[in-house]
């Protein structure tokens, strides 16, 4: 009896000191589908600055994951719904009632640009013209809720970038990483834009699914965060996809 007792016993403790994580199941993460965010590179692997931010935090934090490249209107869906678990984006109303804000990865300017010779000084200057937005973002309080303002909706910031060099937009928004990049895959330099407009700022957030949310998943993706944050390989990760085009910006 007392060797069952025993064995019992061992069989508790190594359960305890073993890492929780290593015995969940994978971390589902998605990535919104869009570059420099995530996207399919040229060796046919998926790649991108939130994509590997995304696999580091789950690695660091001792975690086995798959990360998907998703559309970014569906992974507010995916985490309300909890068929992933974390994602790194904007904030807007469903990802208040989906998801936990985990922490803020990085904060990015938010810009307003038109096409070349255009420079717009003040917000009020854009009523009345047409102007880009990723679908179902969220940029800053004064833009979003100025319904004098046109908005027209693209996928992604390729297309906004391809659309404001043809003229077919009065002006484009966005974060300043997204929307120059977007412009360099498009293969349009940011010097053929117009003069970009500081508006203010918002923050890519790691969001972890209300549904999936157990408090040692958020305390570990929590301090793998805090950990890549202190150390600088987040800003190393971004300089890789930052290198190829020129941010300098206006003060607000």
């Amino acid at each position: 009896m007392n060797v069952i007792i025993f064995r019992r016993l061992a069989i508790a403790v190594m359960l305890l000191v073993q890492p929780w994580c290593a015995m969940s199941a994978p971390l589902r993460i998605e990535t919104i589908h869009g570059p420099p965010w995530g996207f399919v590179g040229s060796d046919g692997r998926p790649t991108g600055m939130m994509y590997e931010i995304g696999n580091r935090i789950a690695e660091v934090a001792g975690f086995a994951y798959t990360n998907s490249l998703i559309p970014y209107p569906r992974t507010a869906a995916d985490i309300e719904n909890g068929s992933a678990d974390f994602t790194i984006r904007f904030g807007n109303e469903q990802m208040t009632r989906g998801a936990v804000a985990v922490g803020v990865v990085v904060s990015m300017p938010v810009i307003v640009v038109g096409p070349s010779g255009t420079h717009y000084r003040h917000l009020d200057e854009l009523r009345g013209k047409t102007v880009g937005i990723v679908r179902t973002s969220k940029y800053v309080e004064q833009f979003d809720t100025d319904n004098a303002i046109q908005k027209y909706s693209v996928n992604d910031y390729v297309a906004m970038a391809k659309m404001l060099s043809m003229r077919r937009l009065d002006a484009g928004i966005g974060s300043s990483v997204g929307l120059y990049y977007g412009a360099y895959m498009a293969g349009i330099k940011a010097a053929d834009l117009g003069t970009p407009l500081v508006l203010g700022s918002n923050d890519f957030i790691l969001f972890l699914s209300r549904k999936n949310a157990r408090p040692e998943t958020q305390l570990a993706l929590k301090e793998a965060l805090r950990k890549l944050t202190s150390s600088g390989e987040i800003r190393q990760i971004m300089g890789k996809y930052t290198k190829s085009f020129s941010m300098d910006l206006p003060q607000k």
